[in-house]
């Protein structure tokens, strides 16, 4: 069966807590991580996400998964842009931790392109940064998503979007590409934490498997 019909139906689609309300088109916010982007459908499922499916695309042949270091991208009207290195490196390498677990051992994560191999790029976009009210000693060491969601991390995630492509390894060509939303007016939370966005990716990478799965 085709990637694009079978895609429709498990990997992209389907809601999640974050997103419960389709979105119009015009209303996808372009943060320029993904280099060109094509013209993406509201999820026929009211997921809320974006996404578009390259016609006759498949997965079938697909064994192998690349994860270039996942992005956060702050917004270009956050007025505060003092992330920390450490702390965006333990946020992204929670998100990769997640992604690998869903993965392995069936479809290894590798660190080369080749033939088999399917690059899954991802980043988190529209974040605002918060000025830290504490001294530094005040703060819990650097940690995993748990740290962020207990304040350690400043971020006004309210408004973040995930964005994800899909390109095949040996050619460079764009298979898919997802925009998801993340507003807290669809699910109705009071605040959206860094670990409700890794729960999210926990969602996609669930979904992936399967697709990778059932194409097979």
């Amino acid at each position: 069966m085709k990637f694009s019909t079978l895609i429709a139906t498990t990997f992209l689609l389907g809601g999640i807590s974050l997103s419960s309300t389709a979105w119009a088109a015009d209303a996808v916010r372009y943060s320029g991580f993904i280099d060109s982007y094509p013209k993406l459908e509201v999820d026929p499922r009211g997921g809320g996400g974006q996404l578009y499916i390259k016609p006759g695309a498949s997965l079938g042949s697909y064994d192998k998964i690349m994860i270039p270091p996942i992005e956060v991208w702050l917004a270009d009207d956050s007025k505060y842009k003092g992330f920390s290195p450490d702390e965006l490196k333990a946020i992204t390498d929670e998100f990769y931790r997640v992604m690998v677990s869903n993965l392995e051992p069936d479809y290894p994560v590798v660190s080369k392109p080749g033939e088999g191999v399917l690059i899954v790029r991802l980043a988190v976009t529209n974040v605002y940064a918060k000025k830290k009210k504490r001294g530094l000693l005040g703060f819990t060491p650097i940690g995993a998503v748990a740290g962020a969601a207990s304040g350690a991390y400043k971020a006004k995630l309210n408004d973040a979007t995930i964005e994800a492509e899909l390109l095949d390894a040996a050619t460079e060509g764009q298979l898919a590409v997802l925009v998801d939303d993340l507003s807290i007016s669809k699910g109705g939370a009071e605040q959206t934490s860094w670990a409700d966005i890794s729960k999210s990716l926990d969602y996609y990478a669930k979904r992936l498997r399967a697709r990778l799965e059932a194409d097979r």
